[in-house]
């Protein structure tokens, strides 16, 4: 019922243990999730990622609720603008399609669900709990200028590969935008949303979904104030909801790391804000995925 468009399963295995992992899959699977979408942060770690939903795979029985669960993942390969990723942009990015195309010839059970590509972006958002290895006093000027090509070259790959893009977008949307406009490719997903009703426009105008995550539950906080009136903005044809776990759980649960059920909140959140059922949203979530990402 609640398509998550992304989540990271590795980390979650990584903090609470493999069998936190396990017990998330089937809790998604027995709520009837159709489809949810794994990303990462390094340019390789496609592999391991899904190596690690395989390993949870392995410690369930029941073969029919394995089945539902290999169709339900879907995954993307990016790159996070951290400085190594920055610094080698060209090698990355070419190593980065070769992972593409060397994984999707290989005999991963996922091979056919790699869908996406990112999350990538712009990150100047210094006091984020989303991944390491960035500091604001190395993001000098031609730094922030390095970090837009590595946007501009991975969105450019995604453009290249006919393949919808994740996008990352942190207290930089003037960089963002500069390379959305360089680039034409505006097939994809603005993921955490957490900009105003004007870039919001933006974002809209081009042709990019909006996918909200358990920050929009902090409304009334800091920098939050107005997000209650953004989810009801959205064009139902355009909206997207996502865990982003472990990472920004939501109200309730603010305090936890947030796992994958959590995302039953947000969609309790957003369908009260734009007076439909939980249900009839995640009706509209799943034909927005299915849309998207050509499923």
């Amino acid at each position: 019922m609640y398509s998550d468009s992304l989540l990271n399963l590795f980390q979650i295995t990584e903090d609470l243990g493999l069998q936190q992992g396990v017990d998330s899959l089937i809790d998604m699977e027995e709520n009837g999730v159709p489809f949810a979408l794994d990303s990462g942060i390094h340019v390789d770690d496609i592999w391991a990622r899904t190596a690690r939903v395989e390993e949870c795979l392995d410690l369930i029985d029941d073969e029919t609720q394995k089945k539902h669960i290999q169709n339900m993942m879907y995954f993307t390969a990016g790159v996070m603008p951290d400085l190594d990723s920055v610094d080698n942009r060209f090698d990355v990015i070419e190593n980065l399609e070769n992972v593409i195309n060397d994984f999707k010839e290989s005999d991963s059970i996922f091979a056919s669900h790699l869908v996406g590509i990112g999350p990538g972006g712009i990150d100047h958002d210094w006091d984020s709990v989303e991944y390491n290895g960035r500091n604001h006093e190395y993001f000098d000027y031609d730094t922030v200028n390095d970090e837009k090509d590595l946007f501009a070259l991975q969105l450019t790959l995604a453009k290249k590969l006919n393949m919808p893009f994740v996008l990352h977008s942190r207290k930089g949307f003037k960089e963002t935008s500069d390379v959305l406009k360089a680039v034409k490719w505006n097939k994809g997903l603005v993921h955490g949303f957490s900009y105003s009703q004007s870039e919001l426009e933006f974002f809209l105008d081009l042709g990019w979904y909006i996918s909200f995550s358990g920050s929009v539950t902090y409304a009334g906080k800091k920098a939050f104030s107005d997000m209650s009136e953004l989810v009801s903005y959205v064009p139902k044809d355009r909206l997207l909801i996502e865990s982003d776990c472990p990472f920004y759980p939501p109200v309730p649960v603010k305090n936890s790391t947030n796992i994958p059920q959590n995302i039953k909140y947000v969609y309790e959140y957003i369908s009260s804000k734009r007076n439909i059922s939980s249900h009839k949203l995640g009706e509209i979530v799943e034909s927005n995925f299915q849309k998207l990402f050509g499923i």
